[in-house]
């Protein structure tokens, strides 16, 4: 291998490794793609749910069998996996592993550790998930993306923040409204259940009895037909999809964000500087959507509901109408979040993750 890449150092062949949400392929993606822009060669690991979000991705992929029905399958496809991960490893010569958390970054990374190649972390959450908090121990570095877990191993833990697919649109100057309807953004995810199919369509068809209202909904497939038959019974505009390709562009165009607390809807959140009434999923491992929506809220920057408190669908509904009413809220929002807005995320990931694999002196945030 005799190219160069940004640092003019050898081109590497790493593996990114991914779990399969979105939350963790999204970020993995921004990294191998610029990684791939400066020349080396990439190989994206993840599950199959996770192969589902790679899209067009025209780079090597190795896609792993995860069984997690029960406890003893999973420890026998990540038994299997982490042999053929060694395998896999020595036979290519790689030379580094980039793990972003999910039972599938644990086989690639652990084979990596076990045969002494270069691993390096991304924690997305403002609690480390159970995968990394094991890898962590020998890993070289971990980044991370709260505050909260940079205080943790400060020696490995660098603090850059989470890579987010529209980082090219957060600097662009505010669409002019062209628009004059109250414009609201959903996403339920894949976590969503019953609390956006119903209780946040219910509280949406209910201002719209009084208030002019424009909204896309991005939910479930199968909640699809739950969320169209309450809107088309309303007097109002909306838009339905299990996933919407010009998302950057709803983002942009949208008054309010309601959504789960996933640190990717955080981190876009940030970036597009959208006021957000978030409701944390409160069975997500280690409560990390609730300490990722915290994270927010306790800037003045989020409204967070708990979907276990009583009666959430008025508390959804006064919020809503709260932020309707209130330009200057709003604004104050939109100002806070610009506080927390960290300029090229992935540069910095990507410059690190190079630095690391090439031996080079590690990169120090704000340089």
């Amino acid at each position: 291998m005799t190219s160069r890449n940004s640092t003019g150092s050898q081109k590497k062949r790493i593996i990114i490794v991914a779990g399969g949400t979105g939350g963790h392929v999204f970020p993995a993606l921004c990294i191998a793609e610029r990684l791939k822009l400066w020349g080396h060669d990439v190989v994206f690991a993840t599950d199959s749910r996770g192969d589902s979000y790679l899209g067009s991705y025209a780079g090597r992929k190795c896609v792993q069998k995860i069984n997690n029905s029960s406890r003893l399958r999973l420890i026998i496809s990540l038994t299997t996996n982490l042999l053929l991960s060694i395998f896999f490893l020595a036979r290519n010569r790689v030379d580094g592993v980039v793990g972003f958390g999910g039972y599938p970054s644990l086989p690639f990374v652990l084979a990596a550790q076990l045969l002494r190649i270069k691993t390096v972390l991304h924690e997305q959450n403002a609690i480390v998930g159970r995968a990394n908090k094991l890898l962590s121990i020998m890993a070289s570095k971990v980044i991370v993306s709260f505050q909260s877990t940079a205080n943790l191993q400060l020696k490995k833990n660098i603090l850059i923040g989470n890579p987010t697919r529209f980082e090219h649109n957060y600097m662009k100057p505010p669409l002019k409204r062209t628009h004059r309807a109250f414009t609201i953004l959903i996403f339920g995810g894949s976590q969503g259940a019953r609390i956006f199919s119903e209780v946040v369509c219910s509280a949406i068809c209910e201002i719209a009895k009084i208030e002019r209202l424009r909204v896309w909904h991005q939910g479930r497939q199968t909640d699809l037909p739950r969320i169209i038959a309450q809107y088309s019974a309303s007097d109002l505009e909306y838009s339905t999809s299990s996933f919407f390709v010009d998302i950057a562009n709803l983002y942009e165009e949208s008054d309010l964000v309601i959504s789960r607390a996933g640190a990717s809807s955080i981190f876009e959140i940030i970036g597009f500087k959208k006021p957000s009434i978030l409701i944390p999923f409160q069975m997500s491992v280690n409560g990390d959507q609730k300490a990722n929506a915290e994270f927010l809220r306790e800037r003045g920057a989020a409204i967070v509901i708990e979907e276990n408190e009583p009666d959430l669908q008025k508390k959804l509904t006064e919020s809503i109408l709260k932020i309707m009413h209130n330009a200057e809220l709003r604004l104050q929002i939109s100002r806070n979040l610009q506080k927390l807005y960290e300029e090229d995320v992935t540069e910095k990931c990507a410059r690190l993750i190079e630095n690391e694999l090439a031996g080079a002196p590690g990169f120090e945030p704000g340089k």
